[in-house]
């Protein structure tokens, strides 16, 4: 499989919602994705860093143009936000 493609569906919801600031639930990602996040999404916001060599999840959001800000894993809120990228 390709760099990033497990997260593709996340990459098309992302470049389709033309927004400048994108906060989606893990949740939310889960049923865009059709799959669960990794144990380590949900523990370690490293995993949402926009680090192309080293995860290939965050192939699909920078290729759409987008960079992840702000991460909340707390066992209430777990949500991240993307900011479209300058």
């Amino acid at each position: 499989m390709p760099k990033g493609d497990k997260y593709i569906k996340l990459k098309n919801f992302l470049v389709n919602s033309n927004q400048p600031v994108v906060k989606l639930s893990f949740e939310e990602i889960e049923k865009i994705i059709d799959s669960e996040l990794p144990p380590h999404a949900h523990n370690n916001s490293a995993w949402w860093s926009n680090d192309t060599k080293s995860h290939s999840q965050s192939t699909a959001w920078l290729n759409a143009g987008y960079e992840t800000d702000c991460v909340s894993d707390t066992y209430q809120e777990k949500y991240i936000v993307f900011i479209k990228a300058r």
